[in-house]
């Protein structure tokens, strides 16, 4: 009887073992993301301040692929702050999705620890 608790023990722990390893990935992918979109943020930022310092009449240039199109500097700020808002619900739902991972992470690591103690005695 207590090669088939080993057995059971043993299928839970690996599979506990792959939910934390999944977990940590998804946790790590998700930080990477909030880095990305952190920085994006940062720069649609700094352009916007940039722009707001140019006159009126400025002429302002938007990329487009491998060329510049002339674009009205109220359109440009526009763009710029509606990508900063963007970047901030993003990060917003990213952070709920990290708090997740963090979790379930966390859970699976405590449930291992949990198996590797033994049986505790009552």
């Amino acid at each position: 009887m207590s090669a088939l608790s080993d057995d059971a023990i043993r299928k839970v722990f690996v599979e506990l073992q792959a939910k934390y390893v999944a977990s940590t990935q998804q946790l790590n992918t998700v930080k990477a993301q909030i880095q990305a979109r952190q920085r994006d943020r940062k720069m649609a930022e700094l352009t916007r301040r940039e722009l707001d310092t140019l006159d009126a009449d400025t002429k302002t240039y938007k990329p487009v692929g491998k060329m510049f199109v002339q674009t009205p500097l109220g359109e440009m700020k526009d763009q710029y702050v509606n990508r900063i808002k963007d970047s901030d619900e993003k990060i917003q739902q990213l952070e709920k999705s990290q708090k997740y991972w963090d979790r379930a992470a966390t859970d699976a690591q405590s449930n291992l620890r949990d198996i590797l103690q033994g049986p505790r005695n009552m």
